[in-house]
């Protein structure tokens, strides 16, 4: 029998969230036929798939892998990946639930040159003031990277259509298994919060298609400040996004111009001042001082 798509769901020690967004595939209103992976990352591994895998037996037919310690979401993913049987590979975070409409909006969003469909996330509470702020100097335009690498994402449910994009949410994103297999799978440098390492394997398979967009097939996302990955603390944070911002820019707009460095730095100190005042906390100049240094360290590791 055909699988039609493979729900690769990555988890790290949240039962409760993980148990909801099982859930919530299984109450999709299409006749597909699917699988749900779910690659437990983490100590107790082992016994929270035996848990999910009792309280739904009969419901769904789950493949679990549990063999990690503490990998991270890049590998947990790529492990998913080369378990999965489905045409289609469709990635939702653990502290999601879909909605019902939400997997035959994705399947039937391909067409014969789109190798990847995102859909859009639903936070809880309202944006960040920041954000929105960022969101509507850059126009309010959506999953885009500029030349300079700056990433746009802006997400939303609000939007009204589907658009061709360069990039793809990461807890609610979806490829063709043959090209995303083809393409290498996730980066693994991208550990800590795995800040951009979504869009960094976007930018390796648009070469094969394009990506789309659509804000029908949405997702709840809770964002919880424990498991998967979230940081110990603010702090941590702030220095895996800068760490793996610097990280992909330098490893996917090479070779880098000096003007063009000094851009990038200059945006970094931008966004960490910015957090210092609104936080009332002088530590993002810190620890963006120390991100720059070790994204920039990897970058020249890759190229060595």
């Amino acid at each position: 029998m055909t699988i039609d798509a493979s729900v690769i769901i990555p988890s790290l020690g949240r039962l409760d969230q993980l148990r909801n967004c099982i859930g919530g595939v299984l109450s999709q209103d299409s006749d597909y036929v699917i699988e749900i992976v779910v690659v437990v990352d983490g100590l107790d591994s082992e016994s929270l798939a035996k848990t999910i895998e009792s309280e739904f037996r009969g419901r769904a037919e789950l493949l679990f892998d549990s063999s990690l310690e503490r990998r991270g979401s890049a590998a947990a993913k790529n492990i998913g990946a080369h378990k999965a049987q489905g045409d289609l590979l469709v990635f939702i975070d653990d502290d999601t639930v879909p909605a019902r409409s939400w997997l035959r909006s994705i399947i039937e969003s391909y067409s014969d040159d789109v190798v990847g469909v995102g859909g859009s996330e639903r936070k809880r509470g309202r944006q960040p003031f920041l954000r929105r702020l960022l969101f509507f100097i850059q126009g309010n335009r959506t999953g885009r990277v500029t030349k300079s690498g700056m990433v746009i994402s802006n997400f939303t449910p609000e939007k009204k259509s589907n658009v061709y994009v360069d990039c793809l949410p990461g807890c609610n994103m979806s490829f063709r298994r043959e090209v995303f297999l083809q393409s290498g799978g996730f980066d693994e440098n991208y550990v800590g919060t795995a800040y951009r390492e979504e869009t960094d394997f976007c930018m390796r398979i648009r070469p094969h298609g394009k990506l789309l967009f659509v804000p029908i097939a949405v997702v709840d996302h809770a964002e919880h400040e424990y498991g998967g990955n979230s940081p110990s603390s603010y702090r941590d944070w702030n220095y895996w996004y800068h760490r793996n911002n610097t990280y992909f820019f330098l490893k996917n707009f090479r070779p880098v111009s000096k003007p063009l460095w000094v851009r990038h730095c200059l945006v970094e100190l931008t966004i960490a001042v910015s957090r210092m005042f609104l936080s009332l906390d002088p530590s993002p100049i810190g620890t963006m001082r120390s991100g720059i240094a070790d994204g920039k360290k990897m970058s020249a590791g890759l190229r060595g």
